[in-house]
């Protein structure tokens, strides 16, 4: 009762474009010869093999053996015949089931062949079985591999059914006895075993699972089947014999039973079909890949051959065959397509249709008020759709113009979300998003440099925990909207977990609904360097003040002594007082010039180059002379013997090391010496200046060589300086193709280096 369709092979086999126009025999060679590393295809064989060497045993074993029951009153030569028909008629009546990716058919065929087994000799009945499998097959055009397994099958489990009759039954009995009965019972049983078996292997193949999977499954519903069938078949053989006229009532049960198969069917067809419509309106709704996922799934649930599209884009098509059924590929658009691109209700075609098809349907693509494409499914079998099919077909061609219109805007929406990402992570400003919870849920690459926060940890935080406002006054400032003030712009300090602070301006923009903040969208901006910038000014001014203020006052006091009362003094005093006007003049006059040295410096020690003219200069001599000139007794001097020749400007090293001494006696005290030695290596000389002083923080080591930058505060600094004194050293040094370095242990002293490259 069981037999298979083999729709992923048989169609391939019979359809090749390369053998059309080739006589049958040369298509199945050329077919075997291109399957021979097939598993389905050797299993065919296989089966062939088995059916003939069982059908050659059955005919040798039994050669004078007569028919199980006699009496049919009708002569061999006619009720051979008559039976092939029967047998035929029989098999043509089909139901057909899904089983996996496999189909599977049901019919009459077994209870047939009980009635030529009771009623023909073993030979005969071998030969009405096999002849009426054969005639059937060729009236539905089943293709060659199919109709192969489907011989082999048969004819072994025929063989078996026809030996265990008759040994059991006997032979040239007139009426229904228990032997015969038992005979048909166990060959029905026996016939239907080897069915299943042969059948599970070939399933086996194809649903790459285990055969005795298939056959512990089945073999309850099967030997169901078996009783049927031979309550079917011997109902009928007693009728004929003996009550000819109620055969055509002996049908009714038959027929009872092929409409139970054919309901079973489409219940398993429904199953099948709404399995495939879930996975449908998954796919439609994930809308990835819609349109070749719809031709895949929507071919599976309607079980037809052929499904394609045409989207109108650029005169092809997408196609998918049942010969391969994941398989979606482009192909020219087919002209049953072409001619029906207007069309703007569902269409059946019968005719002018490729080789091959016998009915398709075409339906149009359209929803939303607007036309996108034709789709059309296309059976190679007589059977034509539904009225309901075709209306769900539409329905499903309307629904996938939906899912595309879904997918496009969902692209552009990614799309202009995409942009709007790049713009948020690419901004210089920091950028944050806040819902109605205060949780953050926007924070991007600039804020994170900002805050000292990676995105990663702010995301889903409350934004207090995440800006450090150190003043109690401010914390408020975080969130600072309402619904009367949505757009507020604050400055605050913020504290990074790093310990820097930073100055930072707000600007909210937020968003209100029923009196209750949905988002707030903040655009951050850092304005410490500002600030900064504005303390340096604050700070310059007041240092420069101090500074210039220093030697006016003795200046201005001494010139207004002189015109008041220099007639009245005596000689000395008054050279003492020109004497101190001149050091403070000449003070003054090395703060502007150091103010206009470090106005002329740019950022660069490159751009420094023209401020010196280098030579060849004595470094020993230049440093004696240096430590001469500043007549301290607090001044140690290591200095070699000989001369050490060095490239550099004598009066820019003058100006260099008298900074980088009078550094180290002006921030020291009065009881502590500032040492003063030579050194060279293979690359420098250098000069080493060491004082005993307070020493400088180790993040100020670098800063104290910028412009204007000073260790202690402008306000309430204890030393004079303008702080442009290292600033000059560094970059002269530099210019001359050396360096000013700095080593410093706070509370314990500093040890300014500077290098020089030696004369060649």
């Amino acid at each position: 009762m069981e037999r298979l369709v083999l729709g992923l092979v048989a169609p391939v086999v019979t359809a090749s474009p390369h053998g059309a126009g080739r006589p049958l025999p040369q298509r199945v060679a050329g077919a075997v010869r291109a399957y021979a590393g097939d598993p389905i295809l050797r299993s065919v064989l296989a089966v062939g093999t088995l059916g003939a060497a069982l059908g050659a045993t059955v005919t040798l074993a039994l050669p004078d053996r007569g028919s199980v029951l006699g009496g049919a009153g009708v002569p061999m030569a006619w009720l051979v015949p008559g039976l092939i028909v029967l047998t035929c008629l029989a098999e043509i009546t089909v139901v057909r089931l899904r089983h996996g990716d496999a189909v599977e058919e049901l019919s009459l065929y077994e209870a047939a062949l009980i009635i030529d087994v009771l009623l023909l000799p073993p030979g005969p009945a071998l030969l009405a079985a096999v002849a009426g499998l054969v005639l059937a097959s060729a009236v539905q055009r089943r293709p060659v591999v199919k109709a192969a397994f489907n011989l082999g099958t048969y004819t072994a489990a025929v063989s078996v059914l026809i030996l265990l009759v008759q040994l059991i039954g006997g032979e040239g009995g007139e009426t229904m006895t228990a032997r015969v009965l038992a005979g048909v019972l166990v060959g029905t049983l026996a016939f239907t075993m080897v069915n299943l078996c042969l059948l599970a292997q070939i399933l086996a193949v194809i649903n790459e699972v285990s055969p005795w999977a298939i056959v512990r499954d089945e073999t309850r519903l099967s030997v169901y089947m078996a009783v049927g069938t031979v309550a079917t078949g011997l109902t009928t053989t007693v009728i004929a014999l003996n009550a000819p006229l109620l055969l055509p009532f002996s049908a009714m049960p038959a027929l009872a039973v092929t409409y139970a198969y054919r309901a079973a069917a489409r219940e398993a067809d429904e199953r099948a079909r709404s399995s495939s419509l879930l996975q449908l309106s998954h796919a439609l709704a994930g809308r990835e890949d819609v349109v070749r996922r719809f031709l895949v799934l929507v071919r599976e649930a309607f079980d037809t051959d052929v499904a394609a599209i045409d989207l109108y884009e650029d005169g092809s098509a997408l196609l998918v065959d049942a010969a391969e059924p994941a398989a979606v590929r482009e192909v020219p658009l087919p002209p049953f397509l072409a001619a029906h691109r207007d069309t703007d209700a569902p269409v059946q075609l019968s005719e002018n249709l490729p080789p091959g098809l016998r009915h398709v349907v075409v339906v149009p693509v359209e929803g939303g008020g607007s036309r996108l494409g034709t789709a059309a499914f296309g059976s190679r079998s007589r059977r034509r759709m539904s009225t309901g099919d075709v209306t769900l077909l539409a329905s499903l061609g309307n629904a996938l113009a939906v899912a595309i219109r879904g997918a496009e805007h969902l692209e552009r929406l990614t799309e202009e979300r995409s942009k709007l990402q790049a713009v948020v992570e690419q901004s210089a400003e920091g950028i944050m998003v806040i819902d109605g919870a205060g949780l953050v849920q926007v924070w991007n690459r600039a804020l994170a440099d900002l805050a000292g926060t990676p995105a990663a940890e702010a995301l889903g935080r409350p934004v207090a925990g995440l800006l450090d406002v150190p003043a109690e006054e401010e914390a408020a400032q975080l969130l600072p909207v309402s619904v009367e003030e949505p757009r507020v712009a604050t400055e605050l300090t913020v504290r990074r977990p790093d310990g820097e602070e930073r100055r930072l301006r707000l600007a909210h923009s937020a968003i209100f609904a029923a009196g209750e903040l949905v988002r707030d969208v903040v655009v951050i901006s850092d304005l410490t360097r500002e600030y900064r910038t504005e303390r340096l000014k604050s700070d310059f001014i007041a240092m420069v003040s101090h500074e210039l203020r220093t030697p006016l006052t003795p200046i201005m006091g001494y010139v207004d002594l002189l015109r008041t009362r220099g007639e009245r003094m005596t000689p000395q005093k008054r050279a003492d007082a020109l004497a101190l006007i001149g050091d403070r003049a000449a003070h003054l006059s090395r703060l502007v010039e150091d103010l206009l040295l470090a106005s002329r410096f740019g950022d660069s020690p490159e751009e420094a180059s023209l401020q010196v003219s280098t030579g060849v200069h004595d470094l020993v001599a230049i440093v004696r002379q240096t430590v001469e000139d500043l007549g301290s007794p607090r001044i140690v001097l290591h200095a070699p013997s000989g001369e050490w020749p060095a490239r550099c400007d004598n009066g820019r090293t003058v100006q260099v090391l008298t900074n980088l001494i009078g550094n180290g006696l002006k921030y020291s005290a009065e009881d502590r010496t500032v040492e003063v030695s030579l050194r060279r290596d293979g690359r420098f000389l250098h000069v080493d200046v060491r004082d005993h002083g307070r020493g400088i923080p180790a993040d100020s080591v670098e800063k104290v060589f910028e412009k204007f930058h000073r260790v202690e505060d402008p306000m309430t600094m204890s030393t004079s300086g303008t702080g442009l004194g290292l600033f000059i050293a560094r970059r002269l040094a530099r210019a001359m193709g050396g360096d000013v370095t700095l080593d410093s242990t706070l509370n314990a002293g500093s040890l300014f280096t500077l290098s020089l490259p030696p004369a060649p």
